[in-house]
């Protein structure tokens, strides 16, 4: 500069000395313009400053709400989905459920990749459940104050930030979680990914000398992009104040002027107290421009600007000194147009700069691109490299563009002179992808051949960027209008349609183009048109920006349809509206609702003033909204005069104090039920039963129903009631007494008549077995029979007995139809062909084979009814039916004779207990009247009926039925007729007979000595060796001492009975122990199993026939042999 100036001067000095006056006043003149023209620079030096600092401004707003957006969807996400994770984590939310917890949080991390780790912690901090280990996050308390804030479901919600000795930032949300009470139950707490934030802040730059950031709410700067280490966990000056300004689309001048932020331009807007914002973290967003670029970028601009004045002036001076001479003029000319040429280059370089457009020039022999500053600032290469190969150029060049760009060259080298195209590079600087825009001219030489291509490149990028937000912005626009769970329409401001979407079509039932052509006036139900005029009308002069109403349309079928519509103006830059946006939603079913409300309201008021109870309603503030007039008969106070009163003033003190304990209880939900006395305004009390039932709406109590009756009759009622159940189980007890005392009566009367009729019948049974005369064998038979008939009556007995105390039990077990049915006729085919009697049986072919039941006690019936039959029937036959019927559900028996039958009176009062057909037939066919009606108590226990026809003179038939009950399983044919086969006898043996217990060690016990002889006789008979003892307690000692092979153990004894000593002697000898065989009185199931339950194997029913006593020990001896042969 100094150097140029001097050559001025000194030419200015030289022409001086030769010039005339005409030359000085050309001097003088173009030292003018050369002021003017400075002035002229200088004012486009300003010009351009002020533009530099109006594009920074703008872009800084710009970037700012670029990033406002971006950040609003993602941590409105984030507050969503904590919002949905609590609800379901508010029943889960305990140790225990450590991996439900642990999934759920893993969901929600993967649903928010903004999200490092979660973490759930219950109400005392301990942590449930976390998505990994970050110590950061676990050792980061969930506070919240003071930054805390109340969401709409009344949680709360806080922000923490900190950074950790790594110097990492450590970013923190806490979420309440809260049971439906409000009770605090935990907290999730996810730690934010500062990368990812930084990423998101840093995808959005509108230039290099652009910075986008986070500060807390303190002014605490979090992070920054790119990043400014000077700053970064610094907190900002002036902060506070800048904050709570209402305008923050510009900072302070203190802010700006502080050492932090010289020289750049500031612009900040906070997240939290956005409107339209939905999240609570307290974080601002901070954007500026980086001036001392931008003002380095206009100094080199200003400076080449004035070198080219500088320039200039030399060319004047020049121009002037070639007057003087003509080599002078050559050599001003010469200047003149190498400063023309460097102005001009340089003015053009300025004004391709200032664009942001690279000139390039593609040498096509060398394969060499010349590119100027602007190209490489473009590319981000450094300054020096002017020169690049065509193989470098493509380097930059994003690799799918690759083939594409070398096409678009090949075709234009080929057939083309001018052309453009797009394509994306990698800025070589910091890796950023550019979206360029190229246009390129080829030129040949004479022959036509490509020699050169000149260019410019464009980067587009910002333009894309705004393109791409403008065009997702559309998208989205158009998506929820279209998609919108509710109707949606874009009307002028004539009322026409001019869009709609599905859903207004699905509620109004036209098509899309059908509503296109209709205005809303013409689908408006008359009455609401008027009113809807005036409200648009209001709209467009401006007295309102917005109106809401319900309103009715009509329906394609001609239905009327209640909506509610919200309609908004859209307005021009002058005010005027341009189209309206209105929201419709169906409220026809709310309509219906509130209608069938209003009804049922009406009905329930009705019900409850017809009801005689008290019955009312009342607030969880203990405030009357309803009473029915049923009060004015039990309180001074009218029931349209209850309303608002509180429950004190309408009960009294003391009735209040009386029902607080209950009202507590069903304000927290609970149903109450209890009694009061209540004074009569005529003085006296009535007793009142008083129903308190919670009114519980989406699991909270909205208030209560009281429904009070008058029980004062009632109570008088159940005080006599409470009298009389006092006396009836006096006498139930008694009568329970009674029929215990008859039971032991009973069962002792059994004990004592079966113990010596054991005696009698063992004895006779002996007296068989010697040689007898033939009368004497007729008279042992008829003794025989005898005592069979009085075992019947004692049997018949017992069963009444069990019949009236209810103790009559059946078994459950298979067993063959047939054997029951040839057992019950060979019992009577003896007696039958004494009398010449035809007796037969038949059964119908679909009757199943086996069944599940109690054998012995469908035996007992029909021997009684044969029996009967028999003992009534002088000749003739009787004979045994039995077919399926009730769809195979139920057999039918049938025992029918011809006897001397009954009339219709005998038969009524056949089934009574100790009833006869008369008097003359029981002292004839004798009998003690019981077997009928226990077979009718039998029959039913068994599930089915049993009836009689009779017709005197010709006979009399029994019917029956019993549930038909198959077993899981059936017989096959080879086993029935294994089992047939078991049931005849064995061919006699022509050898001698080898006695069955022959040398086998038995042991009886039993205090009769009777039964001793007895048994003891039997036994020797078939070859044992027979022990005897009188009690249990011989019966002990004898085990211990000596080994038997089966004990014959009597119950019922002095000094030990039967079940203490079998569990001494189990208890000494064990598995030694001989199998133990009970012989009682007692016939019932129970007592059966208690003999088992006991440690007996089997037992002998008293009175015994000896065949019955030898089977019994057979079958033992059997089973021994067995498991001898299983346990050698």
């Amino acid at each position: 500069m100094p150097r140029t100036i001097s050559l001025i001067f000194s030419t200015c000095h030289r022409s001086y000395q030769v010039t005339t006056s005409k030359i000085r006043y050309q001097w003088i003149l173009a030292g003018a313009m050369l002021c003017v023209l400075g002035l002229a620079l200088l004012a486009m030096a300003a010009a351009d400053l002020r533009r530099i600092n109006d594009s920074a401004e703008q872009n800084t707003r710009t970037q700012l709400r670029l990033l406002h957006d971006i950040l609003h969807d993602e941590f409105s996400a984030i507050v969503r989905s904590f919002d949905e994770a609590t609800l379901q984590l508010a029943d889960n939310i305990d140790i225990n459920n450590g991996n439900y917890i642990h999934k759920r949080l893993e969901l929600l991390k993967s649903a928010l990749p903004s999200m490092d780790n979660i973490v759930a912690r219950d109400s005392v901090g301990n942590i449930v459940g976390q998505t990994g280990v970050d110590r950061d996050l676990t050792n980061t308390q969930a506070t919240f104050t003071p930054n805390a804030r109340l969401l709409h479901n009344d949680r709360l919600v806080s922000f923490s930030n900190s950074f950790n000795t790594n110097g990492q930032l450590v970013l923190v949300i806490n979420y309440q979680i809260k049971d439906t009470q409000g009770e605090m139950l935990g907290v999730i707490q996810g730690r934010l990914n500062a990368r990812y934030l930084e990423r998101k802040v840093a995808s959005l730059q509108l230039g290099d000398h652009m910075r986008s950031g986070i500060a807390f709410k303190d002014g605490t700067v979090l992070l920054v992009q790119p990043e400014i280490s000077k700053i970064l966990g610094k907190q900002l000056p002036y902060f506070e104040s800048f904050r709570t300004q209402t305008d923050h689309t510009q900072a302070p001048s203190n802010l700006i002027e502080h050492g932090l932020f010289k020289d750049h331009y500031f612009a900040s807007l906070s997240l939290a107290n956005s409107d339209q914002l939905n999240t609570p973290i307290p974080l601002y967003l901070i954007t500026w421009a980086d001036a001392a670029t931008m003002k380095a970028q206009w100094r080199e601009q200003t400076i080449s600007l004035f070198l080219g004045y500088l320039a200039f002036c030399i060319l004047a001076v020049l121009m002037v000194k070639a007057s003087m001479t003509y080599q002078a003029q050559q050599v001003l000319a010469k200047e003149k147009a190498k400063a023309d040429q460097q102005f001009n280059d340089e003015r053009f370089q300025l004004a391709t700069e200032s664009a942001g457009i690279g000139v390039w020039e593609y040498n096509i022999q060398d394969k060499f691109i010349r590119w100027d500053s602007a190209m490489r600032k473009i590319y981000g290469v450094k300054d020096e490299q002017e020169l690049v190969s065509y193989k470098e150029w493509l380097s930059y060049v994003v690799p799918e563009d690759v083939n594409k760009l070398g096409t678009v060259l090949l075709e234009a080298s080929k057939n083309q002179d001018t052309f453009q195209f797009n394509f994306n590079i990698r800025r070589a600087s910091d890796g950023r992808i550019r979206h360029i825009q190229a246009r390129a001219k080829t030129h040949r030489n004479t022959k036509g051949i490509p020699f050169r291509m000149i260019g410019v490149n464009v980067d587009v990028t910002v333009q894309r960027q705004f393109e791409d937000a403008l065009r997702e912005a559309e998208a989205r626009f158009r998506s929820s209008f279209e998609w919108a769970a509710i109707g949606m329409a874009m009307l002028d401001f004539k009322g026409q349609f001019l869009q709609v979407n599905k859903a207004l079509s699905e509620i109004l039932g036209y098509s899309e183009e059908e509503l296109l052509g209709f205005s809303f006036d013409a689908i408006t139900h008359p009455q609401d048109t008027m009113q809807h005029t005036h409200l648009v009308r209001d709209v467009l002069k401006g007295r309102r920006h917005n109106y809401q109403l319900e309103k009715r349309y009509i329906h394609k079928d001609g239905h009327v349809v209640w909506v509610h519509l919200s309609v908004s103006a859209v307005r021009n830059d002058k005010g005027r509206v341009i189209y309206f946006i209105s929201q419709i939603q169906d409220i026809s079913e709310r309509k219906r609702n509130e209608a069938t409300l209003i009804e049922r309201e009406h009905f329930l008021r009705t019900l409850s003033e017809c009801l005689p109870g008290l019955v009312s309603y009342w607030s969880t503030d203990l405030r009357c909204h309803f009473a029915n007039r049923n009060h004015e008969k039990w309180s001074n106070i009218p029931a349209d005069k209850m309303r608002g009163q509180h429950m004190r003033k309408v009960l009294g003190e003391e009735l209040f104090i009386h029902d607080h304990h209950y009202v507590l209880g069903v304000l927290k939900g609970e149903k109450q039920r209890f009694e009061r006395r209540k004074p009569l305004p005529s003085g006296g009390y009535a007793d009142m039963l008083v129903h308190l039932i919670p009114d519980v709406l989406y699991g909270k109590v909205e208030g209560f129903f009281s429904i009070s009756t008058n029980i004062t009759d009632f109570k008088a009622q159940q005080r006599e009631l409470e009298r009389i159940n006092h006396v009836l189980t006096d006498r139930t007890q008694q009568a329970e007494a009674a029929s215990k005392a008859k039971g032991a009566f009973l069962a002792n009367m059994s004990h004592e008549i079966r113990t010596p009729m054991n005696a009698i019948m063992g004895l006779l049974q002996l007296l068989e077995d010697t040689d007898l005369q033939a009368r004497q064998r007729d008279y042992l038979s008829k003794i025989g029979s005898a005592a069979d008939v009085l075992l019947n009556v004692l049997n018949d007995i017992l069963d009444i007995s069990r019949v009236e105390a209810n103790k009559l039990e059946l078994s459950h077990s298979r067993f063959l139809l047939d054997q029951v049915l040839s057992k019950a006729t060979d019992l009577f085919a003896y007696r039958a062909e004494e009398k010449a009697i035809q007796l037969y049986c038949s059964k119908d072919a679909n009757c199943p084979v086996s069944l599940k039941g109690d054998r012995l006690r469908l035996a007992q019936i029909l021997n009684n009814l044969l029996s009967n039959a028999l003992k009534f029937t002088e000749k003739g036959r009787i004979h045994l039916q039995v077919q399926s019927v009730a769809d195979g559900k139920q057999l039918q028996f049938s025992v029918k004779d011809t006897g001397i039958g009954m009339n219709e009176e005998q038969c009524a009062a056949l089934f009574q207990p100790f009833s006869q057909v008369d008097d003359s037939s029981s002292r004839r066919y004798g009998g003690a009247g019981l077997g009928l009606s226990i077979c009718k108590n039998l029959v039913e226990l068994m599930g089915g009926q049993i009836w009689v026809e009779s017709t005197p003179g010709l006979g009399t038939t029994f019917h029956f039925t019993v549930n038909c009950v198959e077993p899981e399983f059936q017989i096959r044919a080879e086993d029935q007729q294994a089992l047939k086969l078991q049931t005849q006898p064995a061919p006699a043996d022509t050898g001698p007979a080898i006695p069955p217990m022959l040398n086998k060690r038995v042991l009886v016990v039993d205090d009769h000595k009777l039964n001793r002889m007895v048994a003891s006789e039997m036994l020797k008979k078939w070859g044992a060796q027979v022990h005897l003892a009188e009690n249990g307690k011989e019966a002990v000692q004898a085990c211990v001492t000596e080994r038997y092979d089966m004990v014959l153990m009597d119950l019922q004894m002095p000094e030990m009975d039967g079940y203490e000593a079998t569990a001494r002697i189990l208890e000494e000898l064990g598995n030694a122990a001989p199998p133990i065989v009970a012989v009682t009185a007692s016939a019932s199931e129970q007592d059966r199993m208690d003999i088992l339950n006991a440690g007996m194997c089997e037992h002998v029913i008293k009175p015994f026939k000896k065949e019955t006593l030898i089977r019994i020990l057979l079958d033992i001896q059997g089973q021994q042999s067995a498991q001898s042969i299983r346990n050698p």
